[in-house]
């Protein structure tokens, strides 16, 4: 039995996996802003909740991998540098905290690279061994994959930084301290301010609905104008985005992840043809798919990272 945890900004996703296949899961609201004990606290409780559940003694427990939104030594496992999300989690010590816990080793990894290893074995990269991830969310997460290993470069961010790839030189300052990020100018984060700084704005625009990318896309398709003119600069910006990544890695598969997804019927064909258009793949066309498995990509990733540890 694995112990599989996703750590998100949003929600944290904690499961035990057997065999490739996920036992049982349950997800816990995040705090990313309180102190990094305090979370690991409540994943341990979440732990030990699903081995009372599932009848698994803690001795059963071969190994714990981990994903962590942000830059990750995965060979000491340590924490390098966060990004407003539980920043005092470079302090931590997560090999001692497993070996005490539940006598067993730990794997520590970026959390896209996590949902990456997931699609590539289990899901929509299934055979194919040069893929970039994208994961749209509050932030935008990248990983790169390159014959069949994947890409982390001598300080372990290569790959992971494609939220922060320069799209709009007189672009918004992002919270990484660039300007005109892919993530500075079309994640959720973001999203109020893009609303928000344009004359047409009125409080009324989404009628108590979350101000979030769902309510835009549905706005948007019903002739909102200030909707459908935010929507369509954020998936310029995206691809944009995915077509910096084909350049710098030269994939054959791109995987789109990540809660703004949800609108991805309208996503995926726009950004297709976008990658057609503009794309200098002369080999030719880099397919652009959704996530497989996008609620268990993270998990099963984390599994398959400690099965190969």
């Amino acid at each position: 039995m694995i112990v599989a945890i996703d750590i998100g900004g949003t929600y944290i996703k904690i499961g035990l996996v057997n065999e490739g296949v996920i036992v049982d899961n349950i997800s816990v609201k995040a705090h990313s802003e309180i102190e990094f004990n305090k979370t690991i606290v409540a994943i341990e409780k979440t732990i030990d909740q699903l081995l009372k559940i599932n009848s698994v003694p803690k001795n059963m427990v071969q190994g714990i991998g981990i994903g962590f939104p942000g830059l990750v030594d995965s060979i000491e496992m340590k924490v390098l540098s966060t990004n407003q999300k539980y920043d005092d989690a470079i302090h931590f010590d997560f090999i001692k905290w497993g070996k005490e816990t539940y006598d067993a080793p730990l794997f520590l990894e970026n959390d896209a690279r996590i949902a990456l290893l997931g699609e590539w074995q289990f899901g929509a990269g299934r055979g194919i061994d040069n893929i970039v991830m994208l994961t749209f969310g509050t932030g935008i997460g990248s990983a790169t994959l390159l014959d069949g290993k994947l890409l982390k470069g001598k300080h372990y961010q290569a790959g992971n930084l494609g939220g922060h790839f320069t799209i709009n030189l007189n672009g918004y300052k992002c919270t990484c301290g660039n300007l005109g990020c892919v993530e500075a100018e079309a994640s959720t984060w973001k999203l109020a301010d893009l609303l928000r700084s344009d004359p047409r704005y009125t409080n009324s625009l989404i009628k108590g609905n979350q101000l979030d990318f769902k309510s835009l896309f549905k706005f948007a398709s019903e002739g909102g104008e200030l909707s459908k003119v935010v929507r369509d600069h954020c998936l310029e910006v995206w691809s944009a985005g995915v077509i910096n990544q084909i350049h710098a890695y030269d994939p054959e598969l791109i995987i789109l992840g990540g809660g703004i997804m949800k609108s991805a019927e309208i996503i995926v064909p726009f950004i297709q043809e976008k990658v057609k258009d503009h794309a200098w793949t002369p080999w030719g066309e880099v397919k652009i798919i959704e996530s497989k498995i996008p609620n268990e990509s993270a998990l099963l990733g984390a599994y398959y990272l400690v099965l190969n540890k």
